[in-house]
This record gives C-alpha cells, structure tokens and sequence, in this order.
C-alpha cells in the first residue's frame, strides 16, 4: 500500500525534475539539455557530460536557483571532445 504522504513527495519530485529541467533547456546551451535530473525529496542528482568547466557551473547555478532544491549532488563531468560537445559546433 502507498501512502498519502509518499504520493506527495513523489509528485514534488517529478515537479522539481521538470521544473530544473525546463530551466535548463531555457539557457539556450545545447550541452545542458542533455544533463539527466532527478529528485528525491528535495535532493537533485545532475548527470551527464558538458564540453567545458563553465557550461558545468552554469547547470549547477541555475539548478540552485530552483525552489525546492535542498541539496545539489554533482556528477556532470567536464568532457572535451563529447558527443555533445561535438553537436554544439
């Protein structure tokens, strides 16, 4: 049985997701589009590949910016040569 309480905390996360996600995608970077997000009860997980340490700071600054991101944990890597850097050329 599900409770209640875990529905809400479910439907905040999926909302917290599509809310950095749309955010990111509104920074016109194609690199940040690709950044893979999930939330859990507040905690945001980032993954994924972007070509230079800027593009990586920008994705995490915007995600801090988002109401309800508590916590900001970091796997993006900073990866020259990436398939995504190479469709940003």
């Amino acid at each position: 049985m599900v409770s209640f309480e875990h529905d809400i905390t479910e439907n905040h996360d999926r909302d917290l997701e599509r809310r950095i996600a749309n955010y990111l995608v509104g920074r016109q970077v194609p690199a940040l589009r690709e950044i893979d997000v999930r939330a859990d009860r507040g905690t945001v997980t980032l993954r994924g590949e972007v070509r230079s340490f800027y593009h990586k700071q920008l994705c995490l600054n915007c995600c801090r910016r988002v109401a309800g991101v508590i916590q900001l944990v970091d796997e993006v890597e900073v990866v020259a040569g990436s398939p995504v850097a190479t469709a940003a050329v």
